[in-house]
């Protein structure tokens, strides 16, 4: 029997068209509680070949919004953007990259949740926070580290891999979750289960000293 199955109580039904079709950073946008704090590395070769991938290291304690979308300054505590390539990113680049959102279609989305969902039912939707999210460039810091070198992780490659790098040339760049969330981490033995998740990520780091962030304010 599938582990998302009806007879579970977890088939959901039919996506209406307002919850549909929405990105990667969409969806945590209108996400009412935040579990993990999300790492986004977005690496992009010295042939210019692009690849993205998100790691997820739990909170010590999950964040419950009775505003949403939350104000960009608060995006900071859950989510951090790093990207690796030869130039400074354009938005060109982050068209390409799971970290733009289209502002109409998260309000969409929350309107319709607030009306249909019962834990959006005393939701209070902001549009100023809203209209302050540009949608030509991230929400939240860029962290940028200038490389001409191979995206490839040496220690993921395979002894017979002869490629130089990973990803693609254009279009929309590969996008890879790791995390241990779900019915992933239901499966788990309870003794794996307390082995397992990741430390909290301890986001004093250097890496937010390179960072910038969009002239369109917080």
């Amino acid at each position: 029997m599938p582990g998302d199955s009806l007879a579970n109580g977890l088939w959901i039904g039919e996506i209406p068209p307002q919850l549909k079709d929405l990105s990667w950073t969409e969806k945590m946008l209108i996400s009412r509680v935040k579990h993990n704090i999300c790492i986004v590395k977005v690496h992009v070769s010295g042939m210019s070949k692009i690849k993205a991938n998100v790691i997820s290291h739990s909170l010590p304690m999950p964040k419950i919004y009775s505003v949403l979308p939350p104000a960009r300054k608060d995006l900071d505590e859950v989510l951090v953007f790093m990207y690796i390539g030869p130039n400074v990113p354009t938005h060109k680049e982050f068209k390409r990259t799971p970290m733009l959102v289209r502002r109409n279609k998260v309000k969409e989305a929350l309107e319709w949740l607030k009306l249909n969902h019962s834990d959006y039912a005393d939701l209070d939707i902001s549009y100023t926070n809203l209209n302050k999210y540009s949608e030509d460039e991230p929400l939240v810091i860029v962290n940028y580290t200038q490389s001409m070198e191979s995206n490839k992780d040496p220690e993921a490659t395979a002894v017979n891999d002869t490629e130089e790098d990973e990803g693609i040339e254009e279009g929309d760049c590969p996008f890879v979750v790791h995390g241990l969330t779900g019915t992933n981490l239901n499966k788990l033995a309870e003794l794996r289960r307390t082995r397992l998740p990741p430390e909290p990520l301890n986001i004093s780091s250097p890496m937010g000293r390179h960072g910038y962030r969009s002239s369109q304010g917080t």
